[in-house]
């Protein structure tokens, strides 16, 4: 067993693997492959890895380039992402194995911070390998125009209200440790994104606050809008409110969704302090938020950490 970098001509064979993991249809997610990897953004960053038996390959990991901010500069930061070995090859520790080939001298990768949001299945691979888990994303939600979603589109109603987004550059509070809002990483994403996203400002006195948001439908009925992104330039907790008010008064006015939710960092007490004070309650539900390298070794405060749901490879 040999653990590598990718090369073109396994393309097929990893396309495959995920098929078969998730049936996402091997034609899909070839583009998806490309789109994600193979621009200019991302192209020359990423690292791919894989685990090969022979000629077969047995697992893939990557590492993209996802620019985080902190105190108020961008760090070279790397998400971990696509983790998935065969099934014929798991219990052999090969998840490990390609987690630690970024350490060896010959992978040529550098980073500051390595962040990943990892599903249940590898949360203790990541763990034993001696990621962090500071603290996990947790979902708040708030019913909307649940009867009145029933009967209209939601997702029209505020494309109208909000018009398309567009790439755009931002900077936040320099408290905040936050993933960079680039107009470069906007189209980036924007060209293997899929769905209907929105974008709101709220401005006050020179101050300016940054929501993105997704639509989705659950079980069917369920309108959902996702708040997936959240950015301020004073992260006060008067204006938070402020911002976050305003921004459910406008979804509630303009579209009839059945619920509104976030996820937000746990620790983060301003945030969660706020969410509930606007009738929003937490449910059963999280995504772990792990990390890894020189910048989480020397993190003492983790609560002023701004990681939302937009903030992973999947949005």
């Amino acid at each position: 067993m040999t653990i590598q970098k990718y090369e073109d001509w396994m393309r097929p064979q990893v396309v495959a693997l995920f098929d078969m993991e998730y049936a996402t249809g091997a034609t899909e997610f070839d583009t998806l492959f490309g789109k994600f990897y193979e621009q200019d953004f991302q192209n020359q960053e990423c690292i791919r890895i894989v685990a090969v038996d022979g000629e077969h390959v047995a697992g893939f990991q990557s590492f993209f380039f996802w620019p985080v901010v902190m105190d108020g500069k961008e760090v070279r930061s790397y998400q971990s992402g696509n983790s998935l070995v065969h099934p014929d090859y798991r219990g052999k520790g090969l998840f490990g194995k390609m987690l630690n080939y970024i350490h060896e001298p010959g992978s040529g990768f550098n980073a500051e911070l390595l962040i990943g949001f990892p599903v249940e299945a590898s949360y203790n691979s990541f763990m034993r390998n001696g990621w962090k888990n500071p603290f996990n994303l947790q979902w708040y939600i708030k019913p909307m125009n649940p009867i009145l979603s029933l009967f209209s589109s939601p997702e029209a109603q505020l494309r109208r209200a909000l018009g398309n987004r567009q790439p755009e550059n931002m900077s936040a509070d320099n408290s905040l440790v936050y993933v960079a809002q680039r107009a470069d990483f906007d189209r980036y994403r924007f060209g293997y994104e899929t769905g209907d996203f929105y974008r709101y400002t709220f401005e006050k006195e020179g101050k300016r606050a940054f929501f993105e948001m997704k639509a989705q439908r659950r079980k069917r009925i369920i309108r959902e809008l996702v708040v997936g992104k959240f950015l301020t330039t004073h992260a006060n907790e008067e204006f938070i409110r402020e911002a976050i008010l305003s921004l459910l008064k406008e979804v509630k006015r303009k579209a009839n969704f059945t619920l509104i939710s976030f996820a937000v960092n746990n620790t983060s007490e301003s945030l969660k302090r706020v969410l509930t004070d606007m009738g929003l309650r937490p449910i059963d539900k999280k995504i772990y938020f792990i990390a890894k390298g020189p910048l989480a070794d020397s993190v003492k405060d983790w609560s002023n950490w701004w990681m939302f749901r937009s903030d992973i490879d999947t949005w």
